[in-house]
């Protein structure tokens, strides 16, 4: 089990949202520390932050795939929405057994997650809209037949 690092292939290719996955990166490497991974109220607490700042995100991200037009718009808010109430899971069963989870599974669950989704899915929609985004600037149309 390592930290997440974050690499020149996680940037979608927006300072915005490349911004945003670092914060959530630092937010889930939280729990890789010892104290991370034992503190009870360190837990809970990570699992606040995470949560919150994960819906910041994902609101930001769904605008500007709206603004765009994304294609998978729906598929991709779909594993936004999922990831949420994962987490929000991990939560409510940590609260309800009063720290019965660790924080290692909650790492291992948030890092694996969201390198994949970085990786796989925004990485994608940042393709899109940089193809978008030049499109607009140099006037160009697609034609489709």
């Amino acid at each position: 089990m390592e930290p997440i690092q974050w690499s020149r292939w996680m940037s979608v290719g927006n300072d915005s949202l490349d911004e945003d996955h670092r914060v959530l990166i630092a937010i889930v490497n939280r729990l890789y520390d010892e104290a991370g991974r034992q503190d009870p109220a360190l837990i809970e607490a990570i699992l606040d932050e995470l949560i919150a700042y994960t819906r910041h995100h994902f609101a930001e991200e769904e605008a500007q795939m709206l603004r765009l037009n994304y294609p998978t718009f729906a598929a991709h808010k779909a594993l936004h929405d999922r990831l949420t109430q994962q987490v929000e899971a991990y939560r409510a069963d940590f609260r309800a057994n009063g720290g019965g989870i660790s924080g290692e599974e909650v790492f291992l669950f948030c890092s694996d997650w969201l390198g994949k989704h970085i990786l796989r899915e925004d990485t994608r929609f940042g393709e899109y809209a940089g193809s978008e985004a030049t499109l607009a600037m140099t006037g160009t149309q697609v034609v489709t037949e």
